[in-house]
């Protein structure tokens, strides 16, 4: 029997996304489905001496889960590779760690290769370069779009936005311009001279134009030193020769075009992997202009299920949560306190300190109704077209001392299954939670 499951950021993103959808891919023939954002999550996956920060594979790719990008994900080439390399080398070094890799690969990998359907750790394992899934028409994140983000964040200064500089809105800007839109499909059978003149087109006719209008825009700041050197690197040929290459290269060594209809009925579980967190979604006025380019919750999600047709398949969605909330970057954050008031000891290794976003913040969460409102909202968007069972999934317990922290008052875990079952009967049909990260 097919079945659903749904993985989404309850608060600002960094909740504990990768471990859930590593876990819900144990023992599992699945697919998981990346669909908002692109290049910018960072999903952590530890198992034993492997730990790895997923960005545009699934996260369940250590469990031989291959990924697909629906039509909304906006794939970065020119990082892919990078990504692909790093994973395979911890996997090697994991494996290593292990005394033997091919038995660790193994014993995390359980699903085989469905036909032409292949996997990432079974791809390290068996040299196939056939990895990624995704549809034709993505578009496509390139180097202008991330130069032109970082020279964005750079005029701004002190009122920076707290992106974190991988071009993403950038990219949804350009592609409203259909001219300039570079899609997955542009890559079939195409060489470095193809890419190369489409970059050069965006650059003279699109991305000099929105310099221009940059200029105008901060005027006082738009040439010193530190904005020069974002302008020169976009007019630079080499820059764009080398991306146009990498490009190429990464779409025909990761990537095969496959219809959404035509994958996956080939696979007993979906797994979505959502990006970023409910309350980053592009639709959530309240916290404008501090948001992702993205949906974050299950407006994408909808779409391709209905497109499926599965409407008698099960679903569970996991509402993803730490003990207290975080936000990486500028903006809002109510009950916002300082680390030590959650734990002065603990250490986030993947959302360190950057120029971009600043340093890791934190915060209780808010009590009473506006604790279950953004879930709430999210589950507009099935209608009661499903069948559908939702779960609250509490990580990082083992920081708080097994409590979740609340604006009012802290909380165990049964204190909070018994405060849902009063303020959301039927919204959190279950609370489920993970001693670790």
């Amino acid at each position: 029997m097919k079945e659903v499951k749904i993985v989404i950021g309850k608060n600002f993103g960094d909740e504990g996304k990768g471990a859930a959808v590593d876990r819900l891919c144990c023992d599992k023939n699945a697919l998981v489905v990346r669909h908002n954002g692109g290049a910018q999550a960072g999903h952590t996956v530890e198992e034993g001496d492997f730990r790895f920060v997923f960005h545009q594979l699934g996260s369940g790719s250590l469990r031989g889960c291959p990924a697909y990008w629906s039509r909304t994900f906006l794939p970065d080439l020119l990082k892919l590779g990078a990504e692909m390399e790093d994973f395979c080398s911890e996997t090697e070094r994991a494996g290593r760690a292990s005394h033997n890799r091919e038995d660790f690969l193994r014993k995390t990998c359980s699903q085989k290769r469905l036909g032409e359907f292949g996997s990432v750790p079974e791809a390290c394992l068996l040299g196939d370069k056939s990895v990624i899934y995704a549809h034709p028409d993505c578009a496509c994140v390139t180097v202008l779009d991330v130069l032109l983000n970082s020279l964005k964040e750079e005029l701004r200064g002190e009122e920076r936005h707290g992106s974190c500089g991988m071009g993403i809105y950038e990219t949804v800007l350009r592609t409203r311009r259909k001219e300039y839109a570079l899609y997955l499909r542009d890559f079939q059978g195409a060489d470095t001279g193809r890419i190369l003149w489409k970059l050069r087109n965006i650059r003279d006719q699109y991305t000099n134009e929105r310099l221009k209008e940059l200029r105008e825009i901060y005027r006082d700041k738009y040439d010193d030193s530190k904005c020069r050197f974002w302008t020169q690197l976009i007019g630079d040929e080499n820059v764009l020769y080398n991306a146009a290459a990498d490009m190429v290269d990464n779409f025909r060594r990761y990537v095969i075009l496959s219809d959404w209809h035509r994958l996956w009925p080939q696979f007993d579980t979906i797994v979505f992997e959502n990006a970023q967190g409910l309350m980053l979604d592009w639709d959530n006025e309240e916290y404008a202009p501090n948001l992702t380019a993205s949906y974050t919750g299950l407006r994408n999600v909808a779409g391709l299920l209905e497109e499926a047709g599965a409407f008698d398949i099960p679903i569970e969605i996991f509402y993803v949560t730490r003990t207290y909330v975080t936000r990486h970057g500028a903006g809002r954050l109510d009950y916002e306190c300082p680390r030590e008031e959650i734990n002065g000891e603990m250490l986030d290794r993947t959302n360190l300190p950057n120029p971009w976003q600043g340093a890791l913040r934190f915060a209780r969460h808010p009590a009473g109704e506006d604790f279950f409102r953004y879930i709430r909202r999210d589950l507009a968007y099935l209608q009661g077209k499903y069948s559908v069972r939702v779960n609250l999934l509490l990580t990082h317990l083992d920081e708080t001392k097994g409590k979740v922290l609340f604006s009012d008052q802290d909380r165990s875990p049964g204190e909070l299954v018994q405060y849902c079952r009063e303020l959301a009967p039927g919204i959190c049909d279950c609370v489920l939670w993970d001693s670790g990260g």
